[in-house]
């Protein structure tokens, strides 16, 4: 990283236009004493000097570990296996104050981590032990423009709170479907959402990203200026910069929903249904379905984006029988949705592991995935707490081709984005845990490869830590985003300096 060190006069700039209450001179001698030791010296101290100087230029927006308000910003993360040990976790308020904090990292050599709403599952991805922590946990507002057309939507929210505070307006965005995932994770890996056969994943509703780059500028990425970040960012992730704002689309706040609950007995039924479910969505953009299935229940929700009584897109699930319908069929908005299913999601703080694969709809790899599930759950009935569930996305070839200027490098056909999923409770169970949502994933993707229906792709935001997700979306298009890092950042600081995430220096590598 030779030469991407910023002077101490460039750092002290940066810092006085992120806070002019800075005790710039005070900061100044700790920069000076740093850079006057050897760097064999750096090393040892390089600990205190985090813990000094972030709380001189962010005051009570610095968190050092041991002191009072840490462990509740230690413990935001969704999953408790990212719950590490950062030196600093920082929260700043402003783009000028996140230049501030990149700043220190990229001058003290500090390892950071940026975090959003913290609902990724890999450790590494949203904090780091011994670094610095981004958050942007205080990047709270949601702005409609004056003709309702586009949202500035803050990083530091999750879901179910843009939708709240879309909806005395009436519109909301295509945006996430779970309540407490957060807003820059979900979009940055492309992100699924209700609205992906009308406009494409999550990424093609933004229409300008404000973004710090790491040589401390502050820069807007759009179809106008720099168009080439604009492409990168739209599931590219954390490579480029830190993201501190989205201007999203708005889209229309009106849908018809179901919540239906099944027994697992009922599982052959449904994926028969889905079969056909999955042809249907090739002619009709407006539907989509979320599927969760457990050992103890089979949970669907059904969502058409325009108001419809009854579509006739979900009619194959109608005769089926089922145990309760907690959200009951009816026109809603989406901000009402997300609350019902709000009251679904646990807020017990449990470890989680995702693993994914894609392939050709396929009633014989969704029959065997059931099986492996179900096998691998006996294999782990010791396990306190555990549950194993499996998630499959019907993805359309319409949201497909709504999504080709992306760097995904999605196959314009008719697909299934599937998901396996662990949640346990202590520690010591992770290795079996993972071993046996491996286990899963690998008897679909097994299958799928033998019978001709795989596909490469593999969504960032399911994908486990060693699968080399960004692998995925073709030599052409990671080429293509390499030599846009180097543009922007060309002494590698978002490689080299960021502690994980699905960074392109990984690619090839697993993670």
């Amino acid at each position: 990283m030779a030469g991407a060190t910023p002077s101490p006069e460039t750092v002290i700039a940066v810092i006085e236009k992120a806070n002019e209450n800075a005790n710039s001179t005070e900061v100044g001698i700790i920069l000076s004493q740093w850079a006057d030791l050897p760097v064999s010296e750096q090393d040892k101290v390089r600990p205190s000097f985090a813990s000094k100087v972030f709380p001189l230029v962010f005051g009570d927006n610095a968190f050092v570990q041991g002191a009072d308000n840490y462990e509740l910003q230690r413990q935001v993360p969704w999953s408790t296996n990212c719950w590490l040990e950062p030196q600093v976790i920082v929260t700043p308020t402003t783009s000028q104050q996140v230049a501030a904090a990149l700043a220190l990292c990229i001058f003290f050599v500090l390892k950071f981590s940026v975090r959003g709403g913290g609902h990724l599952h890999n450790p590494g991805f949203n904090s780091n032990s011994g670094g610095v922590v981004i958050s942007l946990g205080e990047f709270q507002q949601v702005i409609l423009s004056d003709d309702k057309s586009t949202a500035d939507v803050g990083l530091g929210l999750r879901w179910l709170d843009v939708y709240e505070a879309l909806e005395p307006d009436n519109v909301a965005v295509a945006g996430g479907r779970i309540p407490t995932v957060g807003v820059p994770g979900l979009i940055l890996g492309g992100g699924i959402s209700f609205q992906n056969s009308q406009y494409g994943v999550g990424a093609m509703g933004v229409s300008n990203y404000e973004m710090v780059l790491a040589d401390l500028s502050i820069v807007n990425a759009n179809a106008q200026e720099n168009s080439d970040l604009f492409w990168a960012l739209k599931g590219g992730g954390p490579n480029f910069g830190i993201v501190t704002k989205m201007e999203m689309a708005t889209v229309p706040n009106k849908i018809w929903s179901e919540a239906r609950i099944y027994s697992p007995t009922a599982y052959n039924d449904l994926v028969e249904a889905l079969m056909t479910y999955h042809e249907s969505i090739e002619t009709d953009d407006q539907a989509t379905l979320i599927w969760h299935a457990t050992g103890d229940a089979i949970l669907l929700v059904f969502v058409y984006c325009s108001p419809v009584e009854t579509p006739a897109v979900f009619a194959p699930f109608y005769d089926i029988p089922f145990v309760q319908s907690f959200v009951p069929p009816g026109n809603r908005t989406v901000y009402e949705l997300i609350q019902a299913v709000s009251s679904v999601v646990s807020p017990e703080p449990m470890f989680h592991e995702f693993r994914t694969m894609s392939s050709h709809p396929s009633l014989e790899v969704y029959k065997a995935i059931e099986q492996a599930r179900a096998e691998q759950v006996a294999a782990l009935a010791d396990v306190q707490g555990v549950v194993l569930t499996t998630v499959f996305q019907p993805m359309s070839s319409l949201a497909m081709k709504q999504s080709a200027k992306s760097p995904l490098g999605l196959e314009p056909v008719g697909q299934q984005w599937f998901l396996a999923m662990g949640d346990w409770k202590n520690a010591a169970d992770e290795d079996r845990v993972r071993a046996a949502v491996k286990a899963i994933v690998d008897t679909a993707e097994s299958l799928a490869k033998e019978t001709g229906v795989y596909l490469d792709y593999k969504y960032t935001n399911y994908a486990s830590r060693d699968q080399d997700a960004l692998s995925t979306y073709g030599a052409e298009n990671i080429a293509k985003l390499k030599e846009i890092a180097e543009k922007h950042d060309p002494h590698g600081v978002f490689q080299t300096l960021q502690a994980g995430g699905w960074l392109l220096s990984k690619v090839g590598e697993g993670v």
